[in-house]
């Protein structure tokens, strides 16, 4: 088997049950401006969900800017149930991205995958086009900051995953080979294949409930524990 050096780990979705926090913490800001007297939360959140992966595609490759994202997904959503309230969807952004880290679910085993990886001297490293100041706050809410040696995000960098100078600023920063890296994350476009047309090795965190990719990632897991059978 082969043995690597660098561990490239994704945040959300990957480590962090992101889903999870994000439905409840918009939920909760939701409720608190007395939106669900006028709106059906279940079906506002679906649209919203639409909006922010399209706005989230479009940020990863630059079509739009972090400030674009965050001020006008919740709008779109809202408008769509007939609220023209821009302010309101900054307003609503805002109490997001402050509130969100106060969210800290991690998924099943994070705590012990990373404990295992980091005990065979595995340096450790977070690859994530997130918000800085949610990362940032969570990483260290969920005491997994600990673990890992470098932070590389793509506003610092730049660059979002999946494009190739992401990739190579990061193996650049750590002097690393391509063989002697290899990543782990959910997106199938940003993480794995991503990491494939850079030519690292990858690590697909599918959980069942999601269709089977369409091309073959290096390895694939439906739980943080199974890395041990591959590292």
């Amino acid at each position: 088997m082969q043995k690597y050096k660098h561990i490239l780990f994704d945040l959300d979705r990957t480590l962090w049950d992101f889903d999870t926090d994000t439905r409840n913490t918009i939920k909760e800001i939701f409720y608190d401006y007395g939106l669900d007297k006028k709106i059906d939360f279940d079906e506002w959140y679906a649209t919203y969900k639409t909006h922010n992966i399209r706005l989230w595609e479009d940020y990863a490759q630059g079509k739009v800017t972090k400030a674009v994202l965050r001020d006008t997904r919740f709008y779109l959503a809202f408008n769509d149930f007939g609220i023209d309230d821009k302010n309101l969807g900054i307003e609503f952004g805002k109490k997001f991205v402050e509130q969100s880290p106060d969210r800290t679910t991690l998924f099943p085993n994070a705590h012990e995958i990373l404990t295992y990886l980091s005990g065979k001297n595995y340096q450790l490293h977070v690859v994530t086009n997130g918000f800085n100041e949610i990362q940032f706050k969570k990483l260290e809410a969920t005491d997994i900051k600990k673990y890992f040696n470098k932070i590389f995000t793509c506003e610092d960098i730049g660059y979002n995953k999946p494009h190739i100078k992401f990739f190579n600023h990061v193996l650049s920063s750590l002097n690393s080979s391509k063989k002697d890296a290899i990543i782990i994350g959910d997106d199938f476009v940003s993480d794995i294949l991503g990491a494939m047309k850079f030519g690292i090795n990858q690590i697909y965190f599918k959980p069942e409930y999601l269709p089977e990719p369409p091309i073959k990632p290096t390895f694939q897991i439906n739980s943080l524990i199974e890395i041990k059978n591959i590292l």
